[in-house]
């Protein structure tokens, strides 16, 4: 066995009996040679050297061999902005106390979703590959992690609440919990953890928004003598850049910068954009097109909804930069009387026959039948509209194109067909002015509309739709970059 292999096994044998050394062994696989101890700043071994105690004592380590013996608080709660190393961290303390338990333990960790309640776990496979040494008996499952070896095991749990019920946990890991959509899930996990006069429960959030449920949680462990409390006062990880956090100053909305960036929690959701910064964006010269011209290439998308939104059909075309709205067409139902597919299929022949080329984007699950049937004959994108990564690009870059002014459209643009002229107003612009934006788990933002009876998104998921389409081709690519999330719920979008 050579000298470095010796030692790494060496390494290995030690590392089971510390969590503080397991840590100042650990690589950390981003080609950086320096160790996970080497790299860790103050507030991130301060944060996990609080649950140190917790951890030994759970892996059942004789009292003379816990290093360092320290305090035991069973509970923490871990606020910090975003890409500040919350699933890298949680990851580290779920795979030692895995590999160290002196008996079988068993973990839950939960999230508002089955993709972000996995991100721990992944985190802890990419660990496991670059330290086979400290790692190698952890086996990784689609839901679990178990180590066959001591018994341990973890499971990885979303907002489905029935599956929640019953556990008996040894420690429960609570992942974004301000993203959470209702209390059910944590009053099932917290209630768990309580059956065990030592279990572990580890809360890991951003800021949130309001002062519901989650917000009572927080201060609760705030100014709970049982708790670890610890809340980070804006940016500090040293790989967040300035030029990085001017540009998402920039590009979010104000609220959304302060939660997400720093760490201030919001009593209301952000607002998407003014009226006067949608008004920007209008070009009196400019008028509804009915037919294309043979330079352009046009995009066509269609939100359809039949009885309570707004049926939206926008063509759109790039010149330079810049987005041009050539004609946005809508249609609002009535009582007793539903926006009909048919609509939807005439609109798109007639905009094919009128924009020849026109490429089209639609929600497949709104439009199946029409989908099929028209596809045979023209370009068409499937797009969905719900899909948690899709509204992220779409709101992402749709603010920025009118922040930066890069689209532009014709006056009374969005107005409803047959709206009576003493209506109140009712077009793209002001939609744009009413919507508010909101922040899914792992980050991931989307516009919405207050739930007033009144208020629709329809025309800007429309406007979105075509943009990302228009823009997510050719050398038009590299405007996109930043808006894509990262699969590990990175912070480069």
């Amino acid at each position: 066995m050579s000298r470095l292999s010796c030692k790494r096994s060496l390494d290995a044998g030690t590392a089971a009996w510390s969590p503080e050394f397991f840590r100042r062994v650990l690589r950390v696989c981003d080609g950086d040679r320096r160790t996970f101890g080497e790299r860790m700043l103050d507030w991130q071994a301060r944060d996990l050297r609080a649950l140190d105690g917790a951890w030994l004592a759970l892996a059942g380590l004789p009292r003379e061999r816990r290093s360092p013996p320290g305090p035991q608080c069973w509970r923490a709660y871990l606020e910090r902005p975003r890409g500040h190393s919350k699933t890298f961290d949680t990851a580290v303390q779920a795979a030692w106390i895995l590999i160290a338990g002196r008996r079988p333990v068993r973990g839950l960790c939960a999230a508002a979703d089955q993709e972000q309640a996995l991100l721990v776990r992944d985190a802890m496979e990419r660990l496991a590959r670059c330290n086979a040494e400290l790692l190698d008996g952890l086996k990784f499952r689609a839901t679990s992690v178990s180590h066959p070896a001591t018994g341990s095991r973890m499971d990885f749990l979303s907002s489905d609440v029935a599956s929640s019920w019953g556990h008996d946990p040894d420690f429960v890991i609570c992942d974004e919990l301000c993203h959470w959509p209702r209390g059910e899930l944590w009053q099932s996990l917290v209630s768990s953890a309580a059956k065990r006069k030592q279990c572990v429960l580890l809360v890991l959030s951003n800021s949130g928004v309001g002062r519901g449920w989650q917000w009572e949680v927080r201060e609760a462990a705030r100014t709970s003598a049982g708790w670890y409390f610890s809340s980070l006062a804006g940016p500090q990880a040293p790989w967040i850049t300035a030029e990085h956090l001017a540009e998402q100053e920039r590009l979010l909305p104000r609220p959304v910068y302060e939660r997400l960036w720093l760490n201030i929690w919001q009593t209301s959701d952000g607002a998407f954009v003014t009226l006067a910064e949608a008004e920007a964006c209008c070009d009196p010269l400019r008028t509804m097109q009915q037919s294309g011209q043979p330079q352009h290439a046009y995009v066509a998308s269609v939100d359809y909804a039949e009885k309570h939104d707004l049926t939206v059909g926008c063509v759109c075309h790039c010149e330079g930069d810049r987005v041009v709205v050539d004609r946005m067409d809508v249609v609002r139902p009535a009582p007793g009387r539903p926006t009909q597919v048919q609509w939807v299929a005439d609109w798109m022949a007639r905009i094919a026959g009128n924009f020849p080329g026109v490429q089209f984007v639609v929600d497949d699950y709104q439009l199946v039948g029409v989908v099929q049937q028209m596809e045979r004959e023209h370009a068409i994108r499937r797009f969905s509209f719900q899909a948690g990564r899709g509204n992220h690009a779409l709101a992402l870059l749709l603010r920025r194109l009118i922040i930066e002014r890069k689209v532009t459209w014709y006056p009374d643009c969005g107005t409803v067909a047959g709206a009576a002229d003493d209506d109140l107003r009712d077009d793209l612009e002001t939609e744009l002015a009413g919507l508010i934006v909101r922040q899914r788990a792992g980050g991931q933002l989307r516009i919405d509309h207050p739930a007033d009876g009144r208020s629709h998104d329809d025309r800007s998921f429309a406007l979105g739709a075509a943009c990302l389409e228009l823009l997510n081709s050719g050398d038009r690519q590299d405007y996109l970059e930043v808006h894509r999330p990262r699969a590990d719920g990175g912070f480069d979008w």
